[in-house]
């Protein structure tokens, strides 16, 4: 099962958003950002291929050079990101979607 299964299985309104066609602005990857535990490193897929491919050490890139990056190339933001108002999900974690009501 994958996110828009879980969420349509459950019910949960949600308004789907291609990030290839349209891309997260860097302001709304800060605003993402301040709602997780590791700010924009909580957002970085550092399984994606273009991570690896970049050779990325998330220790050493400022949270400005991600931001940028995570803009030009949406493969760097770990996805799905499910925005709930009072709640953010990144990652698919199914446990938590099951959860949802």
């Amino acid at each position: 099962m994958n996110g828009r299964a879980a969420l349509s299985r459950r019910k949960v309104a949600h308004t789907p958003r291609d990030l290839f066609k349209e891309p997260l602005t860097a302001a709304e990857i800060r605003v993402l950002a301040a709602r997780v535990p590791d700010g924009v490193r909580g957002l970085l897929s550092t399984r994606s291929t273009q991570y690896k491919a970049l050779g990325l050490d998330r220790k050493k890139v400022s949270d400005g050079e991600l931001i940028s990056l995570m803009v030009k190339e949406p493969r760097l933001l770990r996805r799905p990101i499910l925005d709930l108002g009072d709640r953010l999900l990144i990652g698919f974690d199914r446990t938590a979607y099951e959860a949802l009501r």
